[in-house]
């Protein structure tokens, strides 16, 4: 059975992690897999949304430490070979992180560990309301891996990231919500619904202005102001000469919905 699940249909690439009998845990094959589609939809000009997701009623618990010691990212066999892996597949996170599409998580269940560095690298979380969130990595002895202090500190602040690391306790899907750790909770007979409109939203939006958009939103958390203004006004031209800024004024005349190729 494929432990990663890839299907674009109208504009939205589903990538479902897919190890529903292990709660979707975490294995290197997956990481490497979730790393090739990743790069593959970035290129994908049919491929306007990445939507990631578990298979089953989780999202992910984390990293799988049991089983096959093979399919483990930290086997025990030498520091210097499980270093090299950890870093290998931490690769992802950036990628994510970086995308040129929007990515939004979906989430189900539980989703802990390197799961939630998963679900936290995607730009947009949304959640059902019995999913819950831990951080989990003190609890398993380990001071936590895949970007997941970098992630938390940028989406829920420094202070909670502090609470949410060191105390390593499990969160409720409207508590998450509370501090950004997920955008917003839905009832979960909702939730397919809610997150298919949101979707659906991204997937009709103009492709260059998303991705400059984007680019805007990584630069401003790195860029001095005058750097970042800059390299705002290039997108902004980019955009202004392009295709779709004509048909947008066109179907605002026309008093009809755009169609938008990204170009």
């Amino acid at each position: 059975m494929a432990e990663l699940l890839y299907d674009v249909d109208d504009g939205v690439a589903t990538m479902t992690l897919n190890r529903p009998d292990r709660r979707n845990a975490i294995t290197y094959t997956l990481l490497t897999e979730l790393q090739n589609v990743l790069t593959s939809a970035a290129g994908d000009e049919a491929v306007r949304v990445v939507v990631l997701t578990g298979a089953g009623g989780n999202f992910s618990v984390g990293r799988d430490q049991s089983g096959d010691r093979s399919s483990r990212v930290v086997r025990g066999d030498s520091q210097q070979e499980d270093r090299t892996r950890l870093l290998d597949v931490s690769r992802v996170i950036p990628t994510l992180v970086q995308h040129p599409k929007p990515t939004v998580a979906v989430i189900r269940g539980g989703c802990a560990g390197a799961g939630l560095s998963l679900a936290l690298a995607c730009d947009l979380r949304y959640a059902g309301a019995d999913a819950m969130f831990n951080t989990a990595f003190l609890g398993a002895g380990m001071s936590g891996d895949m970007g997941m202090a970098w992630l938390l500190t940028r989406a829920a602040g420094t202070s909670k990231a502090r609470e949410l690391m060191l105390l390593s306790e499990r969160i409720k899907a409207d508590r998450a919500a509370s501090f950004g750790m997920i955008h917003e909770a839905f009832a979960e007979e909702s939730l397919e619904a809610r997150t298919t409109e949101i979707v659906q939203r991204l997937s009709v939006s103009a492709p260059l202005a998303v991705r400059g958009a984007k680019l805007n939103l990584d630069s401003a958390m790195s860029r001095p102001l005058s750097e970042f203004l800059m390299d705002e006004a290039d997108r902004l031209i980019t955009c202004a000469y392009s295709e779709d800024v004509e048909e947008a004024r066109s179907a605002f005349l026309e008093k009809r919905v755009p169609h938008f190729t990204g170009r």
